[in-house]
């Protein structure tokens, strides 16, 4: 979005894009150079793909399809990271179709009995902000 222009006015929602991307007002449209714009674009996107290949080589692998979790830390907060691997957890191929729940992985089965092919809205929110502020005070106390 940023190749093409965009200036993070925050109104893409609104049909008023100031610079004509996030929009179908013909009028706001002008601002939008296609020529331009592609040309930024191809740019963008070829600076990254160099990117990638730079980080590719540094983690000494050959083809960015070889990164596993554990190349990678992710931030959790602030000053605080952890191993891929943590992050992103191992999960047996099929575990959720299976009959039988496996213990170490019950908050994923209570989250796969909750969701719905036939919609995005969840039937119940397990813990509300006001439950959730209760559990990690409660916890904090219990330390």
């Amino acid at each position: 979005m940023f190749a093409l222009g965009c200036i993070q006015a925050q109104s893409c929602h609104t049909n008023c894009c100031p610079v004509g991307i996030a929009t179908q007002d013909k009028i706001r449209q002008r601002a939008l150079d296609p020529g331009d714009k592609s040309e930024r674009v191809a740019r963008f996107h070829k600076n990254t793909m160099h990117a990638l290949a730079e980080i590719t080589g540094a983690a000494g692998l050959t083809d960015p399809r070889n990164f596993m979790p554990y190349h990678f830390m992710v931030r959790q907060k602030d000053n605080e990271f952890v191993d891929g691997n943590e992050a992103y957890p191992y999960l047996p191929e099929g575990f959720l179709l299976q009959d039988t729940e496996l213990p170490e992985l019950h908050e994923w089965h209570s989250r796969w009995e909750r969701a719905s092919a036939e919609t995005f809205d969840p039937k119940e929110i397990p813990f509300g902000p006001y439950k959730r502020a209760q559990a990690i005070a409660g916890e904090k106390a219990a330390q």
